[in-house]
């Protein structure tokens, strides 16, 4: 893929001018400018990508406009991205707008997908309870992959499960067991996983 270290410049001119562009042209910006993170990871973008002042604003745009669906997903999407591969520093203020978006149903699949890469993630005191709840979001083979991943991430980093969450998730990878389509490896993934579960 050929970089696109001037898109991303003018980009990040019109988004720290944000207040000065109309509705529909912000949309159309911070869809450009999502793409870039959510691409091929290049060290060109870095410092753009980890700027604390463009993270910043992306929550501004964020929560301005909390009814437009397409832009909440494109900052939630860029600023879990930006996060995750490029080292932004994940501010309480982004987690806190991530969070105050857990309920939008049309934009939760892409907060489950990336709240977890946020530190703040492992304190919120409702981490178990959100958890438990992502398979239920649409589309549901997808979020249990979010989910499933998460329980790996969450055992990876010793976080004991209160012995009620436990039950829960074992009963929803059992669920999954019962597929006879499962692939073998994915199985003994799983068997690994709740016995893994049962020990901790």
């Amino acid at each position: 893929m050929a970089l696109q270290t001037d898109v991303l410049h003018a980009l990040k001119d019109k988004l720290l001018n944000w207040q000065h562009l109309t509705e529909p042209e912000l949309e159309t910006s911070v869809r450009e400018f999502e793409k870039i993170p959510r691409a091929e990871v290049s060290t060109f973008y870095t410092p753009v990508l980890s700027n604390n002042d463009l993270g910043a604003i992306l929550v501004a745009i964020g929560r301005q406009f909390p009814e437009n669906t397409k832009l909440q997903v494109n900052v939630v999407s860029a600023l879990g991205n930006m996060v995750w591969r490029y080292g932004l520093t994940p501010t309480d203020a982004m987690f806190d707008y991530l969070v105050a978006t857990v309920d939008n149903r049309k934009v939760n699949f892409y907060v489950a997908l990336h709240i977890r890469v946020f530190p703040q993630y492992q304190t919120w005191d409702r981490k178990w309870e959100y958890l438990l709840s992502v398979p239920d979001i649409a589309p549901r083979k997808k979020a249990f992959v979010v989910f499933y991943d998460t329980v790996k991430q969450q055992l990876e980093k010793r976080d004991m499960m209160p012995l009620a969450v436990k039950q829960v998730i074992i009963k929803k990878i059992q669920a999954q067991l019962q597929d006879e389509n499962l692939h073998p490896y994915l199985k003994d993934d799983y068997l690994a996983t709740i016995h893994a579960i049962v020990e901790q």
